[in-house]
């Protein structure tokens, strides 16, 4: 995804409006995908600046999503209203031209919440706007994006679906001769505890501040939807009590932060409160941690997975950990199903 690459791309797909690729550098930012900032100017004098995010060589890659599939999401969003994201642009669906699968999208000028929140705001109306911005994505109606991406049959078939991607670490441990006993426990203990159902919805998959953006005056613009699906919703609030980055803004009061969330979204104190909110960490991160431990293998095989490979096994027991320590919380049951009870 260079300069060259892109002048090539642009002069096949807008040959009447004279592109010249002035720069293409590539940005830091996102741990899953390769991102260029170019800036274009077309034969009419006008210039606009333009976003590529491609896929890395397999070899150097942890987390995998489908490109296809993110640009027909984002044609379907681009135009819900009340809910702003870049305008997608272009998309090289082969490779043929930027030597990978890549969406290119408009350049929003501004910087991110996750900066925002760096400089030492008023917290509290931070939050709010925080809350706000999620509360968009998840009372987005569903009809909207409709056929767009897979809808689950149910809520409960939505549930399982999550649940059975601890079935298959566990599987795969198992051909490794690992049995992972703290993954079985937590499958245990979720399996016994499950909450409330919701209407199915919106979900981003990495709803964080580094991923919201604030154009002065304007709406908030949302990125990085390689993730976003139709599910529970609940799964963003429970991703985003991993996010590392300080100012954390659900952690020093979470009952604060749900009074406002329940109330912009219309959910009950049964549906949505910190016990069900750590429950959905288990379920957002689940998806992540597959292909965390997946990477880990092809480590010890030899396989290079780029710079992240180096924190994989960090990475992994610190989740694990993590999950033992909601899941011990959880009541106990007794009942073992007979998939449970194999080894």
């Amino acid at each position: 995804m260079d300069a060259d690459r892109l002048q090539e791309f642009l002069t096949a797909v807008e040959p009447d409006r004279g592109p010249s690729v002035v720069s293409a550098e590539p940005i830091p930012g996102g741990y899953s995908r390769d991102t260029v900032i170019a800036e274009v100017r077309w034969a009419d004098g006008s210039t606009e600046r333009l976003v590529l995010r491609g896929d890395p060589a397999v070899e150097e890659s942890v987390f995998r999503s489908d490109r296809d599939r993110e640009w027909t999401l984002l044609n379907a969003l681009a135009d819900v209203p009340y809910l702003r994201i870049p305008r997608p642009r272009y998309y090289d669906a082969t490779g043929e031209y930027l030597g990978t699968k890549c969406i290119i999208s408009e350049a929003i000028p501004t910087q991110s919440m996750q900066a925002f929140l760096e400089s030492g705001p008023d917290l509290d109306k931070a939050r709010e706007d925080f809350i706000g911005i999620v509360a968009s994505i998840h009372t987005t109606p569903v009809d909207a994006i409709a056929g767009t991406v897979e809808e689950p049959a149910s809520w409960d078939a939505h549930i399982e679906a999550l649940m059975g991607i601890y079935d298959r670490i566990l599987e795969k441990a198992a051909v490794n001769g690992d049995s992972d006993p703290v993954l079985r426990y937590v499958r245990r203990k979720m399996r016994a505890n499950r909450p409330p159902a919701v209407p199915l919805g919106l979900v981003h998959g990495d709803a964080q501040p580094g991923n919201f953006l604030l154009p002065e005056g304007e709406d908030a613009v949302i990125i990085d939807w390689e993730f976003g699906h139709i599910g529970d919703p609940r799964q963003d609030l429970g991703y985003y009590l991993q996010i590392p980055m300080p100012p954390h803004l659900y952690h020093p009061d979470p009952e604060g932060f749900l009074a406002i969330y329940r109330e912009k979204t219309g959910y009950t104190e049964e549906q949505v409160n910190p016990d069900i909110v750590r429950y959905f960490m288990l379920l957002g991160m689940v998806h992540l941690l597959e292909q965390m431990i997946d990477a880990a293998e092809a480590v010890a095989r030899g396989e290079h997975r780029g710079i992240l490979g180096s924190y994989l096994l960090g990475s992994i027991t610190h989740f694990r950990n993590l999950f033992l320590g909601i899941c011990l919380d959880l009541p106990y049951s007794p009942t073992t199903t007979a998939q449970e009870a194999t080894p």
